[in-house]
């Protein structure tokens, strides 16, 4: 007989929202549509429009973790070179200064994860602060071409930064046109579906960090191995502006 503690366990991780988890909806969203396609092409009597509609723009899941980890991958690499990252409806990886715990006059950067504003709301969501962000921001995305002024509050999705690069994507992934605007449409799709629902998300992404929501609060939690490698960058960056 189970005990109240696996039950409690089970309970809880049937309501945590992970990778996996993603993965595993979009799958089966995917066999239903198929499934729902092929009834109405055997209805029509044609298979034309089966084959050459549904299956086609529908990947199976090792495709959608490749594209994933690409994706993660993107991110990490724009964050080393310290240039924001705009992710469909989610939020911005951006670089951001903070005060030095020694020392409040000098600044440090690090990464830092801007949760969109819209997407909190509709989520009922609380965010991280920072004092000095929207000019953090307005910095970043002047330092890379941008000339954007942020206010308080401002949707990030409403302004200029720049976003996933999907011709790379589309090359390193090997995938249709198609094939990748369906994806990442369904990947983002369901995160902003089903977030609300499971109350606790520990998204991964590969070499970068998790996105953790856990009772309202939604977080990035960078890994230990990109923060050291980021660190890294701080003063090769410094010296090549100099």
């Amino acid at each position: 007989m189970p005990s109240l503690g696996s039950d409690t366990l089970s309970s809880k991780d049937r309501r945590r929202f992970t990778i996996d988890k993603l993965f595993q909806l979009i799958t089966q969203t995917n066999n239903d549509d198929d499934i729902r396609s092929f009834s109405i092409s055997v209805n029509e009597q044609t298979n034309n429009y089966t084959n050459g509609n549904s299956m086609d723009s529908h990947l199976i899941e090792n495709d959608l973790r490749h594209l994933w980890d690409l994706l993660s991958q993107m991110i990490r690499k724009r964050l080393l070179k310290h240039e924001p990252c705009l992710l469909p409806e989610l939020g911005a990886f951006v670089v951001i200064d903070h005060s030095s715990l020694d020392n409040e006059n000098i600044l440090i950067k690090e990464p830092f994860f801007v949760l969109d504003t819209t997407f909190a709301r509709r989520h009922r969501l609380s965010r991280i602060k920072k004092s000095n962000l929207s000019s953090a921001i307005s910095l970043s995305l002047q330092a890379n071409g941008k000339s954007t002024h942020i206010e308080p509050n401002t949707t990030l999705s409403s302004f200029n930064m720049q976003t996933l690069d999907y011709v790379t994507l589309q090359n390193e992934s090997g995938l249709t046109r198609e094939q990748l605007m369906t994806a990442i449409s369904q990947i983002f799709g369901i995160i902003d579906k089903e977030i609300h629902p499971y109350r606790y998300c520990d998204l991964e992404f590969p070499q970068l960090g998790y996105f953790r929501i856990s009772f309202g609060l939604a977080i990035f939690d960078f890994n230990d191995a990109f923060i050291d490698e980021f660190k890294l960058t701080l003063n090769t960056i410094s010296t090549t502006n100099d």
